[in-house]
């Protein structure tokens, strides 16, 4: 009889099974085995909020089941988080029917796939952590509980249909808030104007000083005149260096990665998204085949614990000394402390064997692979390296009533940076022969207008390092709450940030309205506490489902009772748009994945209104803001041609697809394209039309004779290039400039 080991994916099998003997058989669950029903609410909310558990994926389960049943002892070696110690339960819960003796159940965990690390916990197996699977059952009951409820009333309530897919999450909602949040302080940002200005100046070599100060008080230019007045004061003084100041500056290395700084740094040198950071980690962490064969190459990438083992630490600092010399190697072990609320059960992300040479490893890897395995890598290297030192000068000088700065720094060992030369600082240099008292020459005064900025919008990186801030989420939830409001087109990434959609914003009006705590910061942290109190054994699932669900149950029964009055929408967003037929403010409505506007006296008035799926607005308080934006799109474009198939008019429609024409005889139903009258530069027989990008979410333009010419374009074109015949002009700022790339014709716009 073999020994049964059950893990939950077949890649982490495969590189397990390959370690142990021919005693030992290796399977996967691949995931998990059993889960809350998909078409109802499957939770008995009236006794005790008792799930109804429906097994998955019953063909594996029969081959695990047939395993078991031959197998002396099976080890339940899923991963050592919440969902991992829920599958571990799960696969207890089903097999003991075919297993009666529970002594043959064993919980073996482990932070890495290594065979010394694997054969230790074969060894050393523990039992399951009922607390973890009571905190896990908890979070997917609460998600359950907002989900199956919540998200109805949000479709039927703004699209009229609570079958029309809109969906509210219980942490995913308070992330979109975040951005929403972010979009009305853009919105509300008034720039201030203010000058900097900036002096050139000469010892023996010359170097930059900005202005700081007046009257030893911190000086603000707000306008052109401010700014002249201190020039002119600047060129009648006479400059002299104030006071020197030189100090040695040590840069330290970080800690190791945890899940939301390795997702924000991949977001920030590699341009990762979260998700496909995890992916790739993941694959790293089940195992890269080798020529040795399928090794683990790190550590559980779910943690957010900067803790490491001492094995590992002694084996960093022999690599450092190999690869790079003592010099490097920093004189004392480095110890990181965790944040306050973190769960050490896990290492930090590091390499399974810091030994091993990175050149040997990363020959054998993807693309994706290299880049984040080097990442992680180099960063545990860097935890015992040495600090990298600058030499800091400031130079203070004074031009009554004025004072100048520069500052200056200098590389003088890159320490750790010797891993990371494109992170240095840039050196900037001040002259080592600056004496107090010396006078200097003046070359050159220079102003800068500039006006204050609005804060910018949430990288991925950025919208997961406030939600780890702000206590929400777990490293094994932040990619997925970043890419679900994207998925759900709640936020679009627009070069490079995350932006609330229209949709999204609503959807976060609505809940503001009506359910308030979903949205809410300190009440989901305070949800998060929750769970992982539960886990401590210190709170009962009971106890946190009763706190949640009392004031969550009357929301719930008030929006539905206004529901079923019939007499007043309970959430409405107005438009300034009027209606054409009645004259009544139109309000915004969702069908089928897009807006439209539909009269606010419906039924006693029916008109709707299509919108362009990438229109401009101004969305504030409730109310959209788009007549203007409508009269401009509309004189751009004819709203009626003639069909070409029977002569009718055709009008023009907007769909989820974008706009086009739609014959107006009900017997022909002819549609065609918005055509920009440009012909097409790449087979002269085509012309292009307007388009739209379901997958970018937005308008570009394309030769009508597609697929046989594929020519686009992402901005309206004007005209056929002039100058090279094979382009488009298109209109950036006050310019046309040709598309192609090889040509450099630009014209003035009339």
């Amino acid at each position: 009889m073999k020994k049964l080991i059950i893990v939950e994916s077949p890649t982490k099998a495969r590189t397990i099974g390959q370690y142990l003997g021919k005693e030992y058989q290796v399977l996967s669950s691949q995931g998990h085995v059993r889960d809350l029903p998909k078409n109802d609410l499957g939770v008995d909310v009236e006794n005790g909020f008792t799930p109804r558990l429906e097994t998955k994926r019953s063909k594996r389960l029969g081959e695990l089941r047939e395993a078991a049943s031959r197998a002396e002892k099976v080890y339940l070696a899923t991963d050592h988080d919440r969902e991992g110690e829920a599958i571990a339960y799960d696969l207890y819960t089903i097999l003991k029917r075919v297993i009666k003796d529970d002594e043959a159940f064993s919980r073996p965990v482990f932070n890495e796939i290594t065979k010394s690390v694997i054969l230790k916990a074969l060894e050393n197996p523990s039992q399951i952590d009922l607390n973890k699977v009571e905190a896990q059952r908890t979070r997917r009951i609460l998600d359950r509980l907002v989900g199956y409820q919540v998200s109805p009333l949000l479709s039927k309530v703004l699209a009229g249909n609570r079958f029309e897919g809109l969906s509210a999450g219980r942490v995913q909602s308070v992330a979109l808030r975040f951005l929403c949040d972010r979009e009305a302080e853009i919105a509300h940002f008034v720039p201030t104007e203010y000058w900097e200005i900036d002096v050139y100046l000469r010892d023996e070599e010359p170097f930059i000083a900005s202005l700081t100060k007046k009257d030893d008080k911190k000086i603000v230019i707000h306008s052109r005149s401010e700014a002249e007045a201190v020039l002119e004061d600047l060129r009648k003084s006479k400059i002299v260096v104030g006071s020197l100041t030189e100090k040695e500056r040590l840069r330290q290395p970080p800690p190791p990665f945890i899940t939301s700084s390795l997702q924000q740094t991949a977001s920030s040198l590699l341009g990762f998204t979260p998700k496909r950071t995890m992916r790739i980690a993941q694959e790293l962490y089940e195992g890269v085949r080798l020529p040795e064969g399928n090794v683990g190459l790190i550590t559980y990438m779910r943690t957010d614990s900067v803790r490491v083992s001492e094995e590992a630490v002694e084996a960093v600092r022999r690599a450092i000394i190999k690869r790079h010399s003592e010099r490097y190697l920093a004189p004392k072990v480095r110890y990181y402390k965790n944040k306050k609320r973190s769960q050490d059960a896990h290492e930090a992300i590091r390499p399974t064997a810091p030994g091993r040479s990175l050149g040997t490893v990363v020959a054998h890897l993807t693309p994706d692979q290299r880049k984040l395995y080097t990442l992680i890598y180099n960063r545990f290297l860097a935890t015992q390296m040495t600090p990298a030192v600058y030499r800091q000068r400031k130079v203070l000088l004074k031009a009554p009533p004025y004072t100048l700065e520069a500052t200056g720094s200098t590389l003088e060992f890159d320490g750790f940076l010797t891993l990371f030369p494109e992170q240095r600082s840039k050196e900037e240099k001040i002259p080592a022969g600056l004496k107090e008292g010396e006078a200097l020459i003046l070359e050159d005064i220079k102003t800068k207008q500039k006006f204050t900025e609005p804060p910018r919008r949430y990288s991925e990186a950025g919208l997961i390092n406030l939600l780890e801030k702000e206590g929400i989420g777990r490293p094994s939830t932040y990619a997925s709450i970043v890419s679900v409001i994207q998925e759900r087109r709640y936020a679009d990434k627009e070069k490079g940030s995350l932006r609330s959609t229209l949709l999204g914003q609503v959807v976060v009006d609505f809940l503001k309205q009506h359910f308030s705590e979903t949205v809410e910061a300190h009440f989901t942290a305070h949800m998060e506490e929750d769970l992982d109190q539960i886990e401590e054994g210190k709170l009962t699932r009971l106890d946190a489902l009763n706190e949640f669900y009392g004031p969550f149950s009357e929301r719930l029964s008030t929006l539905n009772a206004l529901i079923d009055n019939g007499k007043e929408r309970p959430f409405r967003v107005m438009t300034d748009v009027l209606c054409g037929k009645c004259g009544a403010p139109m309000e915004l409505r969702y069908w089928k994945g897009s807006h439209f506007l539909g009269c606010s006296n419906y039924p006693d008035c029916r008109n709707t209104l299509s919108l362009p799926p990438d229109l401009p607005y101004h969305y504030e308080e409730g109310t959209l803001i788009i007549r203007e934006a409508l009269e401009e799109a509309a004189s751009k474009t004819r709203a009626k041609i003639t069909c070409p198939k029977c002569g009718s008019p055709m009008e023009l429609k907007t769909g989820r697809y974008g706009r086009y024409y739609r014959c107006t005889n009900p017997a022909c139903g002819e549609t065609a394209s918005v055509s920009t009258g440009v012909p097409c530069p790449l087979c002269k027989g085509g012309v292009l039309v307007e388009k739209y990008s379901q997958k970018r979410r937005r308008t570009f333009y394309s030769c009508s004779d597609y697929p046989k010419c594929r020519f686009a374009v992402s901005e309206r074109p004007v005209k056929v290039c002039p100058a090279c015949g094979s382009g488009v002009l298109i209109e950036r700022g006050n310019k046309l400039l040709c598309s192609n790339k090889n040509c450099s014709h630009s014209e003035e716009i009339e």
